[in-house]
């Protein structure tokens, strides 16, 4: 398959160019390759320049809008992220204040020989 046709056939599947027009395009290659070359050039040029062109200015203004919002979540997750750690920090640190607040008294269980010596003062 030549160039011109690949062509023609990957306007049509990109919706660059009707099926019919693909068509027309196709049938002027078959009937004379070689004397209808400068008409067939004519009529893809007129096509490509005649398709419809992206409004780029609003493309890059929803891009830009796009970027802003995701840099606004962005921030405000690091907010949040910070926060959060921020106030988990502050309640340890007052808990720890507590906890120092706190005398801890653990019972000794007295010996057995202090407590055979203090049966026998008992017993005196």
């Amino acid at each position: 398959m030549t160039n011109e046709r690949m062509m023609i056939l990957e306007m049509v599947k990109d919706g660059k160019i009707t099926v019919d027009d693909g068509v027309k395009l196709l049938n002027a290659i078959n009937k004379n390759n070689s004397s209808n070359f400068d008409d067939f050039a004519h009529d893809l040029k007129y096509k490509i320049n005649n398709m419809s062109k992206p409004n780029t200015q609003k493309i890059k203004q929803n891009t830009q809008a796009f970027f802003n919002k995701t840099e606004e979540i962005f921030d405000d997750l690091t907010k949040s992220v910070k926060d959060f750690f921020n106030s988990n920090t502050t309640m340890q640190n007052d808990n720890q204040n507590k906890n120092d607040n706190v005398i801890h008294i653990n019972p000794v269980e007295p010996e057995e020989d202090n407590k055979d010596n203090n049966e026998n003062k008992n017993n005196n």
